[in-house]
């Protein structure tokens, strides 16, 4: 209640004082309502136009209808204790840090506001366009309701967009991950551009053309989901509609519950199993005109369909109680001896899909190429015969491409790699997770 009636004290203010508005320029360091700090001699107030090049120390909260606050480089302007608040409000207020700031909180209703520095809140509110070429360090927690733009670093624990997400550059947590994402509004992941989080939830428009991490990701009930770039995942759940053109990995499983198109270009990785099941209305529906590769089990209660460029690879049990149409390829490791070669069979399969192209014997064969040592602390071994390896990241770039019988991680960092092994016509022969020491 305190902070509100400083606030609207400070706007009556800036009304009555905006026709005589000064510039004011910072001349030495100092606290804000110190006169001594500024040229000429007195205190900026909303109106004003105050102009930072020294440290100043932000001893009073400020709402700014008009005029504006510059933070140039080397410069800061840094809260004296943890209750400091700056907010925008009109049309013609304006904020730009291109040095360091921090506060507790930000609120921006109208104006402009640019960070090219590094600027360190709890949390902030957005209903304008805000612009980040610079850093951003939110401790607590980020709404957007209007239009970020973010071409820089934002660290963030708890991000929620309603409106629209523009992100270039790299959104992340504070440590590693953020810690909660949601999307209700409109998100692009631009080309070059890197997201990570732990728990992500999208309910409204999402297209990524960059390179995604999630550990926990929903895809809810309205969201829209495009991926044409590369998403990484521990465990992924799609109770809306996802379209993907690119690479998507997983290490762990994945539910589909509503509508997902895996298109021709599309190629899924998953080291355990795949549920595609709607136990409610079953209505569960996944197309398949890519790859597919699963690294446990395979289990169907509603529809499956694709073209004869989809196929699907798994390595241990298969079960169908729905239906799987179309003309995709199916390939169980472990397949019956009669057809059709899926373990359990409760449901429908039409005769137009075909299995293993390359024979079962084959595809058995696969999965017995061994290689060491793994956890490695450089060198991986393949034996006397040559596959063609390929090496990706957490977040599923490619590092490594090589015809070759031995890797050499030593210049790589610690940590879990995918491995896919392929024959030199590039058909998959087996996946695996490396650890490099």
């Amino acid at each position: 209640m305190k902070t509100k009636h400083l606030f609207t004290f400070v706007l009556s203010i800036a009304f009555i004082f905006n026709t005589y508005a000064t510039t004011y320029t910072s001349t030495q360091n100092g606290n804000w309502t110190n006169p001594a700090t500024w040229t000429p001699f007195g205190v900026p107030i909303p109106g004003d136009d105050a102009i930072i090049n020294h440290t100043v120390t932000l001893n009073t909260s400020f709402a700014y209808s008009s005029g504006s606050i510059t933070v140039n480089a080397t410069a800061s302007l840094v809260q004296d204790n943890s209750s400091r608040d700056i907010v925008l409000s009109g049309a013609n207020a304006v904020f730009t840090n291109n040095g360091t700031t921090i506060i507790r909180n930000l609120l921006l209703t109208a104006g402009t506001f640019t960070n090219a520095g590094v600027l360190t809140f709890n949390s902030a509110a957005n209903f304008i366009t805000m612009d980040n070429p610079g850093g951003i360090n939110c401790i607590d927690s980020l709404y957007n309701d209007g239009t970020i733009n973010n071409n820089g670093v934002i660290n963030v624990v708890t991000f929620y967009n309603n409106d629209l997400m523009n992100n270039y550059g790299t959104i992340q947590g504070l440590s590693t991950v953020v810690d909660s994402l949601w999307n209700e509004g409109d998100f692009f992941n631009f080309s070059g551009s890197t997201l990570l989080a732990d728990s992500a939830t999208n309910n409204g428009n999402f297209t990524n053309n960059g390179s995604i991490q999630f550990f926990q990701f929903t895809n809810f009930v309205n969201g829209i989901f495009v991926n044409d770039g590369s998403l990484s995942f521990t465990d992924m759940t799609n109770m809306g509609d996802f379209t993907n053109n690119s690479t998507l990995t997983g290490s762990n499983s994945m539910w589909n519950n509503e509508v997902f198109d895996n298109s021709s270009t599309g190629q899924i990785s998953l080291t355990v199993s795949f549920l595609n099941a709607d136990t409610v209305t079953n209505s569960a529906s996944f197309n398949n005109d890519g790859s597919f590769d699963i690294g446990d089990s395979f289990y169907n209660y509603n529809t499956i369909t694709g073209t004869n460029t989809g196929s699907f690879t798994v390595q241990d049990s298969s079960v169908n109680f729905g239906t799987m149409s179309g003309s995709f390829d199916f390939c169980d490791a472990t397949p019956p001896a009669t057809a059709p070669f899926v373990d359990f069979n409760f449901g429908t399969i039409a005769p137009t899909i075909t299995y293993c192209t390359v024979s079962i014997a084959e595809n058995i064969g696969k999965t017995n190429i061994s290689f060491y040592p793994n956890p490695t602390k450089g060198m991986v071994f393949f034996g006397e015969e040559k596959y063609q390896l390929e090496i990706y990241n957490a977040v599923g770039q490619q590092l490594i491409n090589i015809y070759t019988n031995q890797l050499n991680l030593e210049s790589y960092k610690s940590g879990i790699y995918f491995l896919k092994i392929k024959d030199r016509h590039g058909n998959v022969l087996q996946r695996e997770r490396l650890v490099k020491e």
